[in-house]
């Protein structure tokens, strides 16, 4: 009778139908997409997966060619530099002026909160007026022309289609007239669908958004936005942990993504990028997304470091259907400017807003608009805060991190292919000096989704790249991904697009790649390849010619050149270390005294204000001459002081100028 009382009283049939309530529910939102609510509990999951990865894994890849070793992003060595940043707000005011997309009108409208402004009026009832200035786009691509005259608004006012950007202010409205607030929005206004687009297609088309952030390697993506990381974990993420830089700084890792081609290339079969114009004509992979249908979109979030405009010439034409530059060049001159104290080269704020918000907005709202209606490429890129400070990303997480749960809860996974990703890694600075610096600067974060839709529809493709995650691959090889993706959903049977220039023997990451794959098969010189190890040499000074035999070539660069009577010649001051190629069958950790050998990696620094450089060299014991290409030699520590006689963009990095010589 006790034992029957015990499982049929009815407090336990109560506690049985919640314990099945559960599990019902717990089922329900397995079954379900990621919501913000349960963020936490995948965030919970991933971080005990990702945790063990330290202890698990030893190299980023491991084939018969290439050997790139895994770092550990909390090594002992690392975590005695780490300083995680906290976020520095530009404003604590709540908003006066608030924007609001109405779906049903497919308009934009301003909103004016009244409890904010009786804050702002001293908890008065003070009467103020509240007006914009349109932003409008200047006769060239790249500027804006004077604001519109101001115009009054009241809430709920109905921003114009034609209007793509705002400054808007209130005031009071007696004598003397103070500012309460102002600030600044950028729209993406609606277009209706073409016609032609209204048409059943062959075949659906995957839209995709390219979210970029400048200077970051996917060790230290794991190092200071762990909850960034664990959410490229989910489901359709794939990590491309083989990806190696083709080049040295932004500009051209950019552009063998965008156009398949290297500068040098791209001067000897198309134009000189440094020529106006030519930014127009390269063949640019928004061109052929363009030309497949596809609405285009592009955002940077600081003017003076874009990629087309960096010591280059821009656009003479508007480039693509949504350009922000424009709008950004208004933002910098008509809102209030902030850098921060240690970082003053980058803006940090643009009026109350930290400059990378009205980019990621802007690309939200570019996918808002359309992705669910009509495939869309867009790229949207930050450097302001990732770019001068190595563990400034850390500052931004939550941030970053709300970008993409924004883009998932609008449900935008479920139509596009995005490509999380970097242009190079760390290249300055405590990190370079480490012993990992070598890969840390090489190899740039990489991260595709693929929508489940694409993941039912092309399951080869999928497998190919799950297989590739650690496999060797480049810039080049995400071109031809690019390409592919416009040829999906194009015309049957029609004629493939040309493949990366500069790298014949690259693809499109959805086939599989090959195993015994090699750097020169992938488009990286020596200079950039990760995939052998080289091995410290304990006796630096047996090492002293090699370093002079580089600085001879530098020298001689000079009088190629004709820079030798701006530029100084260099001198050797010390070397920071040298390391020795080896075969893959050797530790990439060990450690080996002074072997006859042709390749050499070394690192010194020169007296002439101290500049730090390192080379990939042939160096040939019996002559004592090096084989370097100057060109390749990376500088590694700040140069912007150090050649403003110049304005070569690769000599910059080499010259140290003689009236900026330092005693």
């Amino acid at each position: 009778m006790e034992s029957q009382f015990r499982f049929t009283h009815p407090l336990y049939k109560i506690l049985g139908m919640l314990y099945l309530l559960i599990i019902v529910g717990y089922l329900l939102l397995r079954s379900n997409n990621l919501s913000y609510s349960d963020v936490k509990l995948v965030s919970k999951t991933t971080r005990s997966r990702v945790s063990l990865k330290p202890e698990l894994q030893k190299y980023f890849v491991k084939t018969s060619k290439c050997q790139i070793p895994f770092v550990d992003p909390f090594n002992d060595e690392v975590m005695k530099i780490y300083k995680p940043q906290t976020l520095v707000r530009c404003s604590n005011e709540s908003d006066l002026i608030w924007t609001e997309y109405n779906k049903n009108i497919k308009r934009h409208v301003l909103h004016i909160d009244d409890e904010v402004a009786f804050k702002l009026l001293n908890n008065t009832e003070s009467e103020y007026n509240c007006f914009y200035q349109e932003i409008k786009y200047g006769n060239s691509a790249d500027t804006y022309d004077n604001l519109g005259l101001k115009k009054y608004f009241t809430n709920g006012y109905v921003v114009p289609l034609h209007v793509e950007g705002l400054i808007v202010e209130c005031q009071t409205a007696e004598d003397p007239k103070v500012v309460l607030q102002k600030d600044a929005f950028m729209f993406i206004q609606y277009r209706p669908l073409p016609k032609d687009l209204n048409q059943p297609r062959s075949a659906r088309k995957p839209s995709v958004i390219m979210y970029g952030i400048d200077s970051l390697s996917r060790i230290n993506l794991r190092r200071t936005m762990p909850k960034v990381f664990n959410f490229l974990q989910g489901p359709g993420w794939y990590e491309m942990q083989g990806y190696n830089k083709v080049a040295d700084n932004s500009f051209p890792n950019i552009l063998a993504i965008l156009s398949g081609y290297s500068i040098s290339a791209a001067r000897e079969q198309v134009c000189d990028t440094d020529v106006k114009g030519c930014l127009d004509d390269m063949p640019m992979i928004w061109k052929y997304f363009k030309n497949a249908s596809y609405l285009t979109g592009y955002a940077e979030d600081e003017s003076d470091s874009n990629h087309f405009n960096y010591m280059r010439p821009g656009f003479t034409r508007k480039p693509m259907d949504y350009y922000f530059r424009p709008m950004l060049r208004a933002l910098e001159s008509e809102m209030d400017v902030y850098r921060l104290p240690e970082h003053d080269y980058m803006r940090y704020c643009l009026g109350r807003r930290i400059a990378n918000r009205y980019i990621y907005n802007y690309g939200r709202q570019f996918a808002q608009r359309f992705v669910h209606e009509r495939p869309i490429w867009g790229m949207f890129w930050s450097n302001h805060f990732s770019h001068d400070d190595t563990f400034m990303p850390s500052s931004m997480q939550e941030k970053v991190l709300g970008d993409l749960l924004d883009f998932h809860e609008d449900g935008d996974f479920e139509e596009m292919i995005m490509i999380f990703f970097a242009d190079h890694g760390t290249r300055f600075g405590e990190l370079t000096t480490l012993k990992e610096g070598f890969l840390e600067e090489r190899l740039p974060m990489m991260f595709i989704y693929l929508p489940p839709w694409f993941r039912e529809t092309y399951p080869s493709y999928a497998q190919a790249l799950e297989l590739n995650q650690h496999r060797l691959s480049s810039n080049y090889d995400l071109h031809n991904t690019l390409k592919h993706i416009v040829e999906i959903g194009g015309i049957p049977d029609g004629p493939e697009l040309p493949k990366s220039f500069d790298c014949p023997t690259c693809q499109s990451l959805f086939y599989p790649l090959p195993e015994d794959r090699t750097c020169s098969q992938a488009g990286i010189v020596d200079h950039w390849c990760t995939c052998e190890p080289y091995l410290l040499l304990k006796d630096q000074e047996w090492t002293e010619p090699i370093a002079h035999s580089v600085i001879d070539r530098m020298n001689e660069y000079f009088v190629q050149k004709n820079l030798s009577k701006l530029c100084s010649n260099l001198t050797l001051n010390y070397i920071h270390k040298t390391e020795i190629k080896t075969g893959l069958d050797v530790n990439w950790y060990d450690e080996i005294k002074e072997v006859e050998t042709s390749v050499y990696r070394i690192k010194f620094k020169v007296e002439q204000n101290s500049a730090d450089f390192q080379a990939t060299v042939v160096y040939n014991n019996s002559t004592q001459k090096a084989e370097v290409d100057v060109e390749k030699i990376s500088r590694t520590n700040s140069y912007k002081e150090d050649s403003t006689c110049i304005d070569d963009k690769l000599a910059k990095l080499y010259c140290i100028c003689f009236s900026d010589l330092k005693s």
